[in-house]
């Protein structure tokens, strides 16, 4: 039994026993990477409700301060330029649109309320008109309000009609 052309290897056992940690290690990093993963979509469709609430303030601020005559039908909120460009913000039950003349801009803010008021300021000398949106994100309500200044001629305008 003094064979010198033996070669050394691994017995069956020795395989088996290698082979089934193997499997633990891998069944335990693909629990974690499930895991991981799914906390990551939270995460993301948690950022997206508030980035899509960061760019719906951003685009009414600018529709506001861009355009000439903002009125309110319904659940649609329309901005009128100063060139004859149309804005339309369209609430539907679960979102919320953005139609430009170029293009359409989606929101997922979910709309509870929505009214325009005039107001005046402290010193009465300025009229505001003041855009209040009750919305809904992440379950939880919120107010918005924006306001657009009403110049002395646009008074007037609306005393001759």
């Amino acid at each position: 039994m003094n064979n010198k052309q033996t070669l050394s290897a691994f017995s069956i056992i020795e395989a088996i026993v290698g082979m089934a940690i193997t499997a633990i290690i891998m069944g335990i990093v693909f629990v974690v990477f499930s895991i991981v993963t799914e906390r990551m979509l939270d995460y993301k469709n948690q950022n997206q409700l508030v980035n899509d609430l960061n760019r719906l303030t951003y685009s009414l601020n600018k529709d506001i301060f861009d355009n000439e005559k903002m009125t309110a039908i319904d659940n649609e909120v329309v901005f009128k330029g100063y060139s004859g460009e149309v804005v339309k913000y369209t609430f539907q039950e679960d979102y919320t649109l953005r139609n430009n003349e170029t293009f359409i801009d989606t929101f997922k803010v979910k709309l509870k309320q929505l009214a325009i008021d005039s107001i005046k300021s402290n010193s009465q000398k300025n009229v505001f008109l003041k855009l209040k949106l009750n919305v809904e994100v992440n379950e939880n309500e919120m107010d918005l309000n924006f306001y657009k200044r009403v110049y002395a001629n646009e008074l007037l305008q609306t005393i001759k009609e």
